[in-house]
């Protein structure tokens, strides 16, 4: 068995592990769960947080990621994408959860492991931090550079190294403002290009309606395929399924534990509900549009070589031609939010235990927009993949390790609300 397929097999055991342990409080009383996260909400500090958390999850991983696990794993991939992103809720929220139980949030994750596992806690701190680095530089700086020159090069017939300096310009005054202008700024193209896109996806499930019923079957029978399978289940598309849906909500890898933490005013409960409603939007939201457009308006999935040509091609046989230039819009709005996140997340690790190398760590940086269109798209997914499992076993097994106190975290703040 690969190594890629520890990744479903993970999540889903860490998953139930604490949806038994929590009693499955937040499925059995939804709307209790709901008015928590809207009381909480009406704090600016924490709804730039969670917006800044939101810009490193929502957005390329949605498109881009999900239109990839398709093109590889076919419709059933949506299906454990799906399911998958209901053991993220539940993983999320411990991890914020874990994060906010202390003095200060500041170090995100990395200080959670540092401070859970006491023995070895400062070795395995620093390497959960590289892995950051490393990853902030593939999943934030090359495969969002790859989605937005990609879009560029179809819709204006722009040079990718022409597209990389204009983004890399466009980049800069941002990066230099730091985290308050990257707060601001994401507060902003967040929620705008949110609502834009799930209008568009609503409008290609709408004109192509008539075929939900089909879709939704395909979807079902490709989940539980014989075909490449043991057993009557496709491997293929669970682990498909369930890595884009950590590669697009990184639930398990910990990694927006750093954004939540820049307000620091919230209980540990109520900041792993901000979680937990981040993977909402994130992955139960915007992963299924973006699947059921792609399914619904393109017959041949088989017929193109990138995601995001596969995406633009959905789009524009429902919308026709001129929705390729509101996609590019968007995925460079996405795009542009994801990478300055995934900036901050990086420049913060470097802060903390790299401080030789946060002076060059920008130009790394942007380095690997420049030579992200030379990078092949399934090496970029390859070594994503791989980063996550590994940040991925190190979260779990903190958290698993916690289990008793995030149940009594949390049992504590079902009883009093206050």
């Amino acid at each position: 068995m690969r190594l890629s397929f520890l990744l479903p097999i993970l999540v889903a055991s860490a998953g139930l592990y604490l949806l038994m342990r929590l009693r499955f409080f937040f499925i059995c009383h939804p709307i209790r769960t709901m008015g928590e996260f809207t009381s909480a909400l009406g704090d600016r500090g924490a709804r730039r947080s969670l917006c800044l958390a939101l810009a490193g999850t929502l957005g390329v991983g949605n498109i881009f990621g999900v239109a990839a696990g398709i093109m590889i794993g076919g419709a059933g991939s949506l299906f454990w994408l799906f399911l998958s992103s209901i053991f993220a809720m539940i993983i999320k929220y411990a991890e914020n959860l874990l994060t906010f139980d202390s003095k200060t949030a500041r170090g995100g994750m990395a200080e959670v492991i540092r401070r859970v596992f006491v023995k070895c806690g400062d070795l395995l701190a620093p390497i959960y931090a590289v892995m950051t680095l490393a990853l902030s530089l593939f999943i934030g700086s090359a495969m969002q550079s790859v989605a937005v020159l990609d879009v560029a090069e179809g819709a204006f017939s722009i040079r990718p190294v022409i597209g990389a300096v204009i983004l890399i310009i466009l980049l800069t005054p941002v990066l230099i403002g730091g985290a308050r202008k990257i707060e601001n700024i994401t507060e902003i193209v967040i929620p705008l290009t949110t609502i834009i896109y799930i209008i568009m996806c609503f409008s290609v499930i709408l004109i192509n309606f008539h075929r939900i019923y089909e879709v939704i079957k395909l979807i079902i029978s490709s989940a539980f395929s014989f075909r490449s399978a043991v057993g009557g289940l496709s491997f293929v598309a669970i682990k498909e399924g369930f890595a884009r849906g950590i590669l697009s909500n990184e639930a398990g890898a910990g990694t927006s534990a750093m954004a939540h933490s820049t307000h620091q005013g919230r209980t540990p409960h109520v900041a792993g509900l901000f979680a937990m409603c981040e993977v909402f939007f994130d992955s139960i939201v915007l992963c299924m549009l973006t699947g059921f457009a792609i399914l619904l308006s393109v017959d041949n999935i088989s017929a193109f070589y990138t995601p995001m040509s596969l995406v633009s091609a959905a789009f524009s046989a429902s919308l026709g031609g001129f929705s390729v230039y509101i996609l590019f819009g968007l995925v460079f709005a996405f795009a542009y939010s994801t990478l300055i996140c995934w900036y901050f997340y990086g420049i913060e690790y470097s802060s903390l235990y790299f401080p030789k190398i946060k002076t060059i760590y920008p130009f790394l940086f942007l380095l690997f927009i420049l030579v992200s269109r030379f990078l092949n798209t399934k090496a970029i997914l390859y070594v994503t993949d791989s980063l996550l499992l590994i940040m991925t076993v190190m979260t779990l097994s903190a958290i698993v390790k916690k289990s008793n106190r995030i149940a009594d975290l949390s049992f504590k703040a079902q009883k009093n609300p206050e």
